[in-house]
């Protein structure tokens, strides 16, 4: 009922009291968990408009959440052959949940970020009305990533509702008032990392007694700080080099590696005029204060952060509309029209990246190059390595996967092909030709290029189709082979 109560909605765009009834409420919530069902194959969901840059964290935190729900460590989500500690398990719980009540289908990994989308939705129209919902639902930027299997619309539910809340409740009284604001950042906390802290900056904007700081702080705490102790203590060596040295300290502060040669401003200016359309109502100059104050969080934290990333302006979206105060006015829905043109427009293709299927069960498979956006790695019973022709893959930032084993060169890694070894490193196109000659119980996946260049006999079926698939004779399960059934769904064989 939460979401309900958290808005009292001003109605300038009808009068008709069934457009809030209950029944109208259901009705909008159903449309937009329909609405917010992705179309795009697993990890191929183009993330930024105007890049194009694929969603491939899905895979890699897919990977993760089908070893939880298939009897894996839930503590400690992992990928591959390695902690996979680059954010807090809360998204990654509810889908392995999801995949365990309902069976192993695309729709149920991502259900849980579908109806947090749906959710954020609702939100939207019971403040702003059936026009905010319309703008919202076509803004191709926010629509496009919806409902995947990522943080972006967990985070941005809880982001809402904290706002909300103390919007509703400006100095937090009451019993639990400040525990439940304490709770839902908390738990942004526990679904990504330092950016779930973002609406404790309200606390400065609404000035409630130091007891509802206190009480506020008590609740985070009990939610977020169990977990985080956990791994403290059993995985140090990966919390501090990943968690806290890659995620916080190196991204944050000095991103090593950026999508785009852009500056800041250029950057994020071309994608916010996606937003323009949901920007237009303000014009009226019927404002909302807390919705305004939050935009101007968002937005300060956004140039803040080094690393640039099309989904971190995901979260403004929503609270631009709610910057408006009350319904918004029937004369700005044909602005929809602006996103609707873009979003109606029917998928890609797979682009080249082939289904994911059993092919390689009981096989050990190394890929040359993550060029599949990780969605090799979703194969069941194989053991899936990658290869990358590098002399040496420097640490990024503290986290040095040669030092922690998990990447190797050729000739270490022929001597000790241990479980945790994710990565080979080989330098040259002849450490390559010696990986594949001395490796004839493991399948290869190369580019057509790479394989033209080498200009060797292999010990293998040579089979060409997307990719050369050099098919062992005589194939291993290798030491670590995916424990997890095959998805259902676009981009996976049947």
């Amino acid at each position: 009922m939460l979401i309900f109560q958290a808005v009292n909605p001003q109605r300038s765009s009808t009068r008709a009291r069934w457009f809030n009834s209950r029944l109208a409420l259901a009705a909008v919530f159903a449309a937009s968990f329909l609405a917010t069902q992705n179309r795009y194959p697993l990890a191929l969901a183009p993330l930024d408009p105007i890049a194009g840059t694929p969603a491939q964290d899905e895979a890699l935190y897919a990977h993760g959440i089908l070893r939880m729900a298939s009897g894996g460590d839930w503590l400690t989500p992992r990928f591959l052959g390695r902690p996979l500690l680059v954010k807090p398990p809360l998204m990654a719980w509810l889908s392995a949940a999801s995949l365990k009540l309902f069976g192993s289908h695309l729709w149920a990994l991502r259900l849980p970020n579908t109806l947090a989308a749906a959710a954020v939705l609702l939100l939207v129209y019971r403040a702003t009305g059936p026009v905010g919902w319309l703008l919202l639902v076509t803004c191709a930027l926010w629509r496009e990533r919806a409902g995947l299997a990522m943080m972006d619309d967990l985070l941005t539910m809880l982001y809402l509702l904290a706002a909300a809340w103390i919007g509703r409740n400006r100095k937090l009284e009451g019993p639990g008032a400040a525990w439940v604001f304490g709770a839902l950042v908390g738990a942004a906390l526990m679904t990504k990392w330092f950016a779930g802290v973002l609406p404790l900056a309200l606390l400065l904007w609404a000035r409630p007694p130091m007891r509802r700081w206190i009480e506020v702080a008590a609740a985070a705490a009990i939610v977020a700080a169990p977990w985080h102790l956990f791994q403290l203590l059993t995985n140090r060596d990966w919390f501090l080099a990943e968690y806290l040295g890659v995620e916080l300290l190196g991204y944050a502060v000095n991103a090593p590696l950026q999508a785009s040669a852009e500056g800041h401003l250029a950057f994020y200016g071309t994608r916010a005029l996606y937003f323009l359309p949901l920007a237009a109502p303000l014009l009226t100059r019927r404002w909302n204060a807390i919705w305004l104050a939050w935009c101007a969080v968002l937005v300060g934290a956004i140039l803040a952060y080094s690393y640039q990333n099309a989904t971190y302006l995901v979260p403004l979206a929503p609270a631009l509309l709610l910057s408006h105060r009350g319904w918004i006015h029937w004369g700005f829905a044909p602005l929809a029209l602006l996103g609707w043109l873009w979003v109606a427009q029917p998928g890609p293709a797979l682009d080249g990246q082939e289904q994911i299927g059993t092919r390689f069960a009981g096989r050990e498979v190394l890929h040359l190059d993550p060029d599949d956006q990780l969605r090799t790695a979703l194969s069941p019973g194989a053991t899936v390595r990658y290869i990358f022709l590098v002399q040496h893959l420097p640490p990024n930032g503290p986290l040095d996967f040669e030092r922690l084993g998990v990447a190797k060169n050729v000739d270490a890694f022929l001597a000790d092909p241990s479980a945790n070894v994710d990565a080979v490193l080989a330098g040259d196109l002849d450490s390559l030709r010696r990986l594949i000659a001395n490796s004839p119980q493991r399948d290869f996946l190369l580019p057509r290029k790479v394989w033209a260049a080498l200009a060797m006999t292999a010990p293998h079926d040579v089979l060409r189709d997307g990719k050369v698939w050099l098919k062992s004779r005589a194939p291993q399960p290798g030491p670590r082979p995916n424990q997890f059934p095959l998805l259902d769904g676009p981009g996976f064989e049947k």
